[in-house]
């Protein structure tokens, strides 16, 4: 069944391609900008987040934080036209092989958000990205030498309750980090139609259930710069990762 609210699509709404990138850190537009070469290109606003559209369509949208709103964002960018996505996000190690610095590749996220449910006819405890897209992004990588983790991930919706018990639990159902919009994403993504997938950079540590904050490590920082051209890379090859079949939708 339909939304009664839907994202607005206008003669006057922007021209996208089907292809671009979502990144959840201000701090990392940046280097997506300059890597993507969106500079001085067309800029607007997008809620409370900008969008950058490069001349063939190639786009830009950050920053945000949660489900709700990064979903508000993915749903509106497939109404303009997007149909494969890329993100790039942090992410806390709760696993003791996953260090600050690291790259990780999401294959599963288990859902401790609210998001997903309005999406699905039945309860679903996780949600997946899309394997095309994913294995477009560990080759990449591969291509470039770069060491990553790929596994599943925790999502939640409170960043101030990630409890020691939460932490144990997540631990036992194989987790390697926590975050807090890709399990929605993945869940939205599926249900509209969209290829989505995603990159993430470990920024702190949670394994030992002690807080262990890297976001000022320069690995981190540098591992960073590095994705952004990945990225930019993997937007470059638009046309092999089109030709990977598309997911269907959630019942």
């Amino acid at each position: 069944m339909t939304g009664i609210v839907q994202p607005i699509v206008t003669p006057n709404s922007p021209r996208i391609g089907p292809l671009g990138v979502m990144g959840a850190t201000r701090t990392d537009l940046p280097a997506l900008s300059a890597a993507l070469q969106l500079e001085n290109r067309h800029r607007r606003s997008l809620y409370m987040s900008q969008l950058h559209i490069r001349d063939d369509g190639v786009f830009l949208s950050g920053p945000f934080m949660g489900a709700p709103y990064s979903v508000m964002i993915l749903e509106t960018l497939a109404a303009w036209g997007a149909k494969q996505v890329i993100f790039l996000g942090w992410c806390g190690a709760i696993s003791a092989t996953v260090s600050i610095g690291d790259i990780l590749v999401p294959t599963l996220a288990w859902i401790d958000e609210g998001t997903s449910q309005a999406y699905s006819s039945k309860p679903i405890a996780s949600s997946n990205p899309s394997e095309a897209l994913t294995c477009g992004i560990k080759s990449a990588l591969q291509s470039s030498a770069l060491p990553f983790h790929e596994g599943a991930i925790w999502t939640t919706d409170a960043i101030f309750r990630e409890t020691p018990e939460k932490v144990a639990h997540f631990q036992n159902q194989g987790a390697l980090a926590v975050e807090m919009e890709l399990s929605a994403l993945f869940t939205v993504s599926a249900f509209l139609g969209v290829e989505f997938s995603a990159i993430l950079v470990v920024s702190d540590d949670l394994s030992s259930l002690t807080w262990k904050p890297g976001f000022k490590d320069m690995r981190f920082m540098d591992t960073r710069h590095k994705l952004a051209a990945i990225i930019a890379e993997i937007c470059s090859q638009n046309p092999y990762i089109a030709s990977r079949t598309r997911p269907g939708k959630n019942d």
